[in-house]
């Protein structure tokens, strides 16, 4: 049974903060979007194989929400710059597997560091006592946007 929402304003005031959300965190750049040499989607790259040992190519593209051309291309360019290491199965040759080399982990931190410096201060600009609570809302909400039939689904790791 859905939920009757009676007040069109709250929905309008939702949207409108979860658009200023993806603008600020730069999601609307894609492509463009650089950050220490590689694009979003690469820096993402990074971060789920540092998360995810042993992942393939396919799994790695689930995750994204990617299709696999369009991550594999990726995965391309970050082979080329030596930032990721593709490594044969030990009993399966036809399976491969991500993992990052020792650049592409020195990369990784660096990314970590600044994203990481970046929370901070937002969490510096938070009331007193809400950064918990507003920890534990965006869980809620990003775990809505998994179960929505109009939003794609990448996994909460």
């Amino acid at each position: 049974m859905k939920k009757q929402i009676e007040n069109k304003q709250s929905i309008e005031e939702m949207r409108h903060l979860i658009v200023l959300l993806a603008r600020q965190f730069g999601l609307l750049q894609k492509e463009s979007s650089q950050c220490c040499g590689v694009t979003m989607i690469q820096s993402h790259i990074l971060y789920e194989i540092n998360h995810t040992h042993q992942l393939s190519l396919n799994e790695l593209a689930e995750r994204l929400g990617l299709d696999n051309s369009t991550t594999s291309r990726h995965i391309h360019g970050l082979v080329e710059k030596g930032y990721v290491e593709r490594k044969p199965h030990p009993t399966d040759r036809r399976y491969v597997t991500l993992g990052l080399s020792e650049k592409g982990i020195a990369l990784e931190e660096s990314i970590s560091t600044m994203m990481n410096d970046y929370v901070l201060d937002l969490f510096n600009h938070l009331p007193e006592g809400k950064i918990h609570s507003m920890t534990s809302e965006l869980k809620l909400l990003t775990e809505a946007m998994c179960k929505s039939d109009y939003c794609c689904k990448p996994p909460l790791s």
